[in-house]
């Protein structure tokens, strides 16, 4: 563009009529250079602009070839992920049939290894409530009864078996019933007729014993000779013609052997008492104490107040029920034999 320019000046200075200049022309030709270089810078620019953009183009296109790659590598993860889910799928709609196959052969396991348990638990179940029954029917030991009962309805609550809970019903109401029973105290019985035993060698008996009237006349001969002979002088004259009042107490004399007699007869009368409440024997016992507290009133003194006393705790012991009445029991044993005869315990 800058040629034309100046090939149009070149025409313009060779049409002028003389050597002078034209404004206009120079106007012109100022204006055709100032054109020429904004259209000149313009250029510039655009070709900037266009290096520009082709840069920021292949930008783009690296991005783009970048994108590529990784949508590509992405695409193949999501395929091999979609492939492995699949897999997964498969083989988890097979997960039911092995989680239903793992129960069965758990129940099974269960069943193999709680069986024998659960033999063993009724078995010594069984041997607990024997045991209840013979304490009461040969020793009618309730307490210890009771206590083998306990344990034997605790064994049989780990068992679900319906059977089993039928049998722990009877087991429970036999249980009930025997702890209504009001048991006596035996240790406090036993040890009350103990102390009426160590009181009977200084209980005092019905009449004089000998012992104490030769120790009588054998105190004068503590004085001395005179005193003795004073004695004895007085014992003659006294003895022509004399009376005295005899009570009843002392109207027989008593050997040593017929005291130690009676001190012995009530002894194992007593005696036979406290073994009867031992066994326990409410029978037994009572007679025994029937038969201490008539030795006592026959062949004691009551008029002392330590026979008083011995007979009030006869009395009292006599009204203690040592043997109280027992209630029925052996259902529950019998429900829980025809249980463990019919078969094998249900899982």
């Amino acid at each position: 563009m800058s040629a034309e320019i100046e090939s149009l000046s070149t025409d313009l200075n060779a049409r002028r009529p003389g050597k002078g200049s034209n404004p206009m022309l120079v106007v012109l030709a100022v204006l055709a250079l100032l054109l020429a270089a904004y259209a000149t810078w313009r250029v510039d620019r655009s070709h900037d602009r266009y290096d520009r953009v082709n840069r920021q183009l292949i930008e783009l296109r690296g991005t783009q070839d970048r994108l590529d790659t990784r949508l590509q590598a992405l695409t193949a993860d999501l395929e091999s992920s979609r492939a492995s889910w699949r897999a997964e799928l498969r083989g988890l709609r097979e997960v039911p049939a092995q989680v239903d196959e793992l129960g069965q052969n758990l129940e099974e396991l269960r069943s193999r290894t709680e069986s024998p348990q659960r033999a063993w638990v009724r078995s010594e179940a069984l041997y607990l409530i024997e045991l209840a029954e013979r304490r009461l029917e040969l020793e009618r030991d309730a307490q210890t009864a009771l206590v083998a009962m306990e344990a034997a309805d605790a064994r049989l609550a780990t068992d679900t078996d319906p059977a089993v809970r039928e049998v722990r019903t009877k087991l429970g109401t036999e249980i009930a019933a025997l702890r209504a029973v009001q048991l006596p105290d035996v240790a406090q019985v036993l040890a009350r007729i103990g102390r009426l035993e160590d009181a009977v060698p200084t209980l005092p008996v019905v009449g004089m014993p000998i012992e104490d009237v030769r120790r009588a006349r054998r105190d004068p001969e503590e004085q001395g000779v005179l005193g003795r002979g004073w004695q004895r002088l007085r014992q003659a004259v006294r003895d022509f013609v004399s009376l005295r009042r005899i009570e009843p107490s002392t109207a027989r004399l008593v050997t040593e052997e017929e005291d130690s007699l009676r001190r012995q007869h009530l002894e194992l009368l007593l005696f036979s008492s406290r073994i009867a409440a031992m066994r326990p024997d409410g029978a037994a016992y009572r007679q025994s104490l029937r038969a201490a507290g008539a030795w006592i009133e026959q062949y004691f003194d009551a008029s002392h107040p330590e026979v008083g006393i011995a007979m009030a705790e006869i009395t009292a012991l006599e009204a203690v029920n040592i043997d109280p009445e027992l209630p029925s029991v052996g259902e529950a044993g019998r429900e829980l034999r025809s249980v463990i005869r019919s078969g094998p315990p249900a899982p």
